[in-house]
């Protein structure tokens, strides 16, 4: 026999137990094979795929809208791959990704409003300013700004020439609208007495001839031709009763109507000019 030293059997103890088993370490280096200390080194490798891989996989549920059955599908099935129990998800939903394909923006200020704010402003300081109130209403709406003149601010009844101790009125309206720059549509509206002149075979040609007027001397104050637009209605559009004589008064007028359709156009016009 050697006299090399032989490694030690494990014997049992006084008690007659054996000690216990040896670590695999001791053993190897009882052999003289060389030890390895933490986890082998193809394992890190495989741990950092797997995190780049779960990282991936988080990345495409995150973009994605889940269809709630095949989530639970693929959930149970991967439970049941490590020997696990299936998952009740009752009535839960699972996440899904926001929508950022459209995202509401509050909407600023309306330009044509805000013009016609403008507008009905300036018109309702020359009113107050010359104490018309009496013959000149300002009514601000949805669909833009009327001014109403009863007729007893610039004609005679029956008349459509504009008086000239009134033609002030008009003129000065004229100078004040040519700042603002939109287009107008004068109105003439009459009461439903049927008119009995030689000039004017009904209300109608009335209306129409007091519209035109007023519009002739918006024109003379430096409006464009093409932005002022005449109509008449006759007594077809009353704001008022015709069986008083009150009522008569206020359906009897010419009415100038700055529309928010028209101050949108002109806007969008005045904009591809400036960028012209």
């Amino acid at each position: 026999m050697s006299a090399a030293a032989q490694p030690e059997i494990p014997i049992a103890n006084k008690v007659g137990q054996r000690d216990p088993d040896p670590q695999p370490e001791a053993l190897a280096g009882a052999a003289g094979l060389p030890v390895e200390e933490g986890a082998p080194s193809w394992m890190i490798t495989f741990g950092d795929r797997m995190s780049l891989l779960l990282t991936f996989f988080i990345l495409l549920f995150s973009m994605s809208e889940i269809e709630v059955e095949k989530f639970r599908q693929a959930a149970n099935s991967l439970h049941e791959g490590f020997g696990e129990s299936t998952i009740d998800f009752g009535d839960a939903r699972p996440p899904t990704a926001i929508d950022t394909s459209y995202v509401e923006v509050p909407a600023g200020p309306d330009p044509a409003d805000e013009k016609l704010d403008e507008i009905a402003n300036l018109l309702q300081q020359f009113v107050e300013d010359n104490d018309l109130q009496q013959n000149l209403v300002v009514d601000r709406s949805e669909d833009g700004v009327h001014l109403q003149i009863r007729d007893v601010a610039l004609f005679q009844p029956g008349n459509a020439e504009i008086e000239t101790n009134t033609a002030w009125i008009v003129e000065q309206l004229g100078r004040i609208m040519i700042a603002v720059d939109v287009p107008v549509t004068v109105a003439g509206h009459t009461d439903n007495v049927p008119i009995s002149s030689s000039r004017y075979v009904s209300n109608w040609e009335l209306s129409a001839a007091r519209a035109a007027g007023v519009a002739r001397t918006l024109v003379a104050m430096g409006h464009l031709p093409s932005e002022v637009q005449v109509t008449a209605f006759g007594e077809h559009q009353p704001i008022d009763t015709n069986d008083t004589a009150e009522g008569r008064s206020r359906n009897r007028r010419v009415e100038l109507f700055y529309s928010k359709q028209s101050v949108d156009q002109a806007i969008e016009q005045n904009g591809e000019r400036e960028e012209r």
